[in-house]
């Protein structure tokens, strides 16, 4: 009786697997139908991309993807300012006060190659060299490390050109 025992077990439990493995087929079946006709039902109501976008969402789409700034890596790229501002640049400045707000950083100190204030010899070498109007033209629109109006761009041509002036006084040339 024993085996007819270890038979009835054995029976049973294949039994209890077909029928728990027929559950879970037929739940995933279930599921598998399910998820077909949420996509089914997606595709209908939002439509397909073939067609595009709709003329007024092409353009808050363009809006939203315009760039923050651009990089301007050549001079002619840059933003060139109107007469009347160009003109109305410029600071109500003593040359001795222009020096001090932008050039001293450097000139005082020698900084970078800048020739030091009171150096005559090396003030009147790049005098002669280049000449006041291309000692003027560099640091208005700025030379190799020097930047354009000794990094303040409120200065006017005449500021700078005072500063230089200034600093050539100043240093005995």
């Amino acid at each position: 009786m024993p085996t007819c025992h270890r038979f009835l077990e054995i029976f049973v439990s294949a039994a209890n697997d077909q029928q728990f493995m027929g559950t879970a087929l037929g739940v995933m079946g279930a599921l598998v139908v399910i998820t077909v006709l949420i996509i089914a039902a997606a595709n209908v109501i939002g439509g397909d991309d073939s067609e595009g976008l709709r003329p007024g969402e092409v353009e808050k789409v363009q809006q939203r993807i315009q760039p923050l700034a651009t990089v301007a890596t050549d001079e002619s790229q840059l933003p060139q300012p109107k007469a009347e501002e160009a003109a109305s640049r410029g600071l109500d400045l003593s040359a001795a006060e222009v020096y001090d707000l932008a050039c001293g950083a450097c000139h005082n100190a020698g900084t970078l190659n800048a020739p030091k204030m009171g150096d005559a010899d090396e003030w009147q070498a790049r005098l002669d060299e280049k000449g006041m109007d291309t000692l003027v033209s560099h640091a208005i629109n700025g030379f190799n490390q020097m930047p354009a109006r000794g990094g303040n761009s409120d200065l006017s041509d005449d500021n700078v050109r005072e500063a230089v002036e200034y600093m050539l006084e100043e240093s005995g040339v």
